[in-house]
């Protein structure tokens, strides 16, 4: 009798928890209901040491889940060094990275070094104001790089 009332408990709680839209997943972290996310403009130039812009240097945004790195976007610098990404993500994550990666050698005028740098939160302007604990709205961040030739 007890084995019959466990399995019919286990088989209602189980159902249960599956219309309420829980479950688990080892290899995918995902977005749990409530989770806050912003979205940030991240723009700038790159340069070198001497201050001259360079064109074609893939800018990556990425960030950290679980143990691996998720690449969030990825752009070249345009003409006259400039770059504009877009990137929605947890509030200042610190798990958040600028790579960037000079992918054409010598085409932009000399091989540069690869860098990571962190993303300056601090520098952010809020653009739209966020309208709740899982919205906190939309950032403009600025930040140039500086790349050392190789």
């Amino acid at each position: 009798m007890k084995i019959r009332f466990f399995r019919w408990y286990n088989a209602v709680l189980t159902a249960l928890l599956a219309v309420l839209g829980y479950g688990c997943s080892k290899d995918e972290p995902m977005d749990m209901y409530g989770t806050p996310t912003a979205r940030y403009h991240l723009s700038g130039t790159v340069a070198d040491e001497t201050g001259k812009r360079i064109d074609g240097i893939l800018i990556s945004i990425e960030e950290k889940n679980g143990n691996y790195w998720e690449n969030l976007i990825s752009k070249k610098s345009e003409y006259g060094g400039s770059y504009h990404v877009y990137f929605e993500t947890w509030p200042e994550s610190s798990s958040t990275k600028i790579i960037i990666q000079d992918i054409d050698g010598d085409a932009n005028g000399g091989e540069f070094a690869n860098d990571t740098i962190d993303i300056d939160y601090q520098s952010a302007i809020v653009l739209v104001k966020g309208e709740n604990f899982v919205d906190q709205g939309t950032y403009k961040i600025v930040q140039d790089i500086h790349l050392k030739k190789k």
